[in-house]
C-alpha cells in the first residue's frame, strides 16, 4: 500500500457501535446498518481520482467520504490490512502465508517475536492471544528491501514503539461477539488456506 493510497469509506458506523480500547463511542451518532471500506492497493490518489477509466469509484468518491490524508502505516501490505481491521500489526511485518491449521503454532503476540522478511520467518500463526505487537519505525530496511533506501512507513518521520497489552482481536471478532455479520470481498486474493 503506497503512502498516497486511496481509501474510500462509503459509510461509517454500525447498527451497534463496538467500544474500542481508546474510549467510549461518541453519543448522538445515528445507527447505520452497513459499512463499506474500499482500499485501492498500490494505486496512488492521482492514479484513481478523476481517472476516466474509474468512473464508478469516482462517482462514490464524490458522493461519500473520501480520505485524502491517509498514509500506509507500514510495509508490506498485510501489516496495513491488520492495522485497518484491528488497530495493530499484531507482530506481523511480512506477507507470509497463513498457518491457520497448525495446532502447535505460537502466535506473534504472546511470543513477542515479530514475523518479518529479514530475518525470514515461518508462516503466520492465527491472530490471537495477547502480548506485544511490533514497533513501526519511520524507515524500515528489514522488510521488502535489504538496505537503504529503506521503505517509508507512515510519513517517513513518525515512528511508533511496540505496544504491550495488545489483544488479538479485530473488528470482525467484535462484530461476531455482538451477533453481527460481516463479509470481505477481495480481488485477486492469493492466500488459499488449506481446508482440514
Amino acid at each position: 500500500m503506497k503512502s498516497q493510497g486511496l481509501m474510500i469509506t462509503l459509510a461509517l458506523a454500525l447498527t451497534s457501535v463496538a467500544l474500542a480500547q481508546e474510549g467510549p463511542a461518541p453519543k448522538g451518532v445515528a445507527p447505520l446498518d452497513h459499512v463499506f471500506l474500499i482500499v485501492m492497493e498500490n494505486h496512488g490518489y492521482s492514479e484513481i481520482i478523476n481517472n476516466p477509466n474509474a468512473p464508478f469509484i469516482n462517482q462514490y468518491a464524490q458522493q461519500a467520504n473520501l480520505a485524502t490524508n491517509y498514509f500506509a502505516v507500514a510495509h508490506p501490505s498485510l501489516t496495513n490490512y491488520l492495522e485497518v481491521v484491528g488497530g495493530s500489526n499484531f507482530g506481523v511485518l511480512s506477507d507470509n502465508s497463513p498457518d491457520w491449521h497448525n495446532p502447535s503454532c505460537t502466535t506473534n503476540l504472546p511470543s513477542g517475536i515479530p514475523n518479518t522478511d529479514t530475518p525470514p520467518s515461518p508462516a503466520i500463526c492465527p491472530i490471537s492471544g495477547s502480548g506485544t505487537d511490533a514497533a513501526t519505525p519511520a524507515l524500515d530496511c528489514t522488510n521488502e528491501v535489504s538496505g537503504p533506501p529503506c521503505e517509508v512507513n507512515i510519513d517517513g518521520t513518525h515512528s511508533y514503539p511496540a505496544a504491550s497489552n495488545t489483544l488479538g482481536i479485530t473488528i470482525a471478532d467484535q462484530l461476531a461477539a455482538a451477533g453481527k455479520s460481516w463479509k470481505t470481498y477481495q480481488d485477486n486474493f492469493l492466500w488459499p488456506a488449506p481446508i482440514s
